[in-house]
């Protein structure tokens, strides 16, 4: 009963995590959703390690809403918004494969052992220290890191290629330079020429008086 109810609580904080995702993208930034779900996951952790009866697991299965649909929608937004469009189902792919294959069968086969040796209630102490750093050290390294701001010259097939410049269509501007005098740079003024054709004289009129 305690782990069917522990499923379902589970499984229904994952909705509207995944319905409002959008909107929590646009409004906090990738950055702050994904250090957000490091935090709770601590918060998370470090709840295991103090309860005493089972029931009491299930208020804090709620917090699965951020620590997996928030987080993987904010992970799924940034790598399609960091990789190349022609690149971005084989990243997604990758990132799918490393939460949800690699780390589900490492978390297997692994948890368990540590739990052995180390301790219940210090293993989830060790957990929820290592999500922490796991964290610090994403926004650390979003922050120093250079952006890219065009991340489509990532593209193999635009290295090294020149951009395309713009086309203005089949118009040519033409530049007319004007003549300079260097009579006018000397301040001189230039000679004129009367071009102007004196009138024909005047015929003398015949048989005056």
């Amino acid at each position: 009963a305690v782990v069917s109810t522990q499923s379902t609580g589970e499984h229904l904080s994952e909705i509207p995590f995944f319905f409002f995702g959008e909107y929590a993208i646009k409004i906090f930034g990738h950055t702050r959703l994904i250090a957000s779900a490091c935090i709770v996951y601590a918060f998370r952790f470090l709840s295991y390690s103090i309860i005493s009866k089972p029931w009491l697991i299930v208020p804090f299965e709620i917090g699965n809403g951020v620590t997996l649909a928030l987080m993987w929608a904010s992970a799924a937004s940034y790598v399609c918004l960091v990789t190349p469009q022609k690149h971005q189902a084989t990243t997604l792919g990758l990132l799918g494969g490393l939460h949800f294959q690699l780390g589900h069968f490492l978390s297997a086969i692994l948890a368990g052992e540590f739990i052995t040796h180390a301790g219940f209630k210090a293993a989830w102490w060790i957990y929820a220290t290592f999500i922490l750093g796991i964290g610090a050290l994403y926004v650390t390294a979003d922050t120093l890191l250079p952006k890219i701001e065009n991340y489509e010259e990532l593209e193999g097939d635009n290295v090294g290629k020149p951009k395309p410049t713009e086309s203005v269509g089949d118009e040519t501007s033409v530049t007319v330079e004007q003549p300079t005098s260097s009579v006018a740079a000397t301040g001189q003024a230039a000679p004129t020429t009367d071009t102007t054709e004196p009138p024909p004289p005047a015929v003398a009129e015949e048989n005056q008086p």
